[in-house]
């Protein structure tokens, strides 16, 4: 677990281009609870994990009223009755937003390319997962968010709704809150 966290972080920086002077960039971390619906209709219950990842921001035009968002998280999700009844896919997310910042206070809304990992499918205690029920490689959720930024530290709570059918009607939402540093 700690090679992945790591090796998220490290690909992270990479993908975000950081240069070692660079402004508006950042880590985050947090609580998330997923869930899954079909037609409306939640399967089981939430599926609770952290997530954690590197963002930068870029200004669009004078000041920093609006920005661009960008970067790269590992997260979980999925749902879960009980330790034998559940499925958790792990992700990498690569979350593309704009930012409205009005003093400390900022929103922002925007889309995640979520590419799975790895996937678990428990029924009754015993792996359920098979060609004819894995979930899609390729999720594409939307998300909305409020923060509050003081000096380089930020609170957010962002909230994602899946769109794309990921496996036999199912479409995945959840719910990040968490903190970030902004370098």
């Amino acid at each position: 677990m700690k090679v992945i966290v790591l090796s998220v972080l490290v690909l992270g920086f990479v993908f975000l281009g950081l240069e070692a002077n660079a402004q508006g960039i950042g880590i985050r971390a947090g609580f998330q609870s997923a869930t899954t619906n079909n037609n409306g209709n939640q399967i089981g219950g939430s599926l609770d994990h952290f997530y954690l990842g590197a963002f930068k921001n870029r200004h669009l035009g004078a000041g920093d009223l609006l920005t661009l968002h960008t970067g790269l998280e590992y997260m979980q999700n999925g749902h879960r009755t009980n330790d034998d009844n559940f499925r958790r896919m792990i992700y990498l997310s690569v979350p593309v937003g704009i930012r409205l910042k009005l003093g400390p206070v900022f929103v922002q809304g925007g889309v995640n390319g979520n590419i799975k990992l790895s996937e678990n499918y428990q029924v009754n205690g015993s792996d359920a997962l098979n060609d004819g029920n894995k979930t899609n490689t390729f999720d594409l959720p939307a998300h909305i968010g409020l923060g509050l930024k003081l000096l380089i530290f930020e609170i957010e709570a962002r909230y994602h709704q899946g769109f794309i059918d990921v496996n036999n009607g199912n479409k995945s939402s959840y719910l990040q809150i968490g903190a970030a540093i902004e370098f």
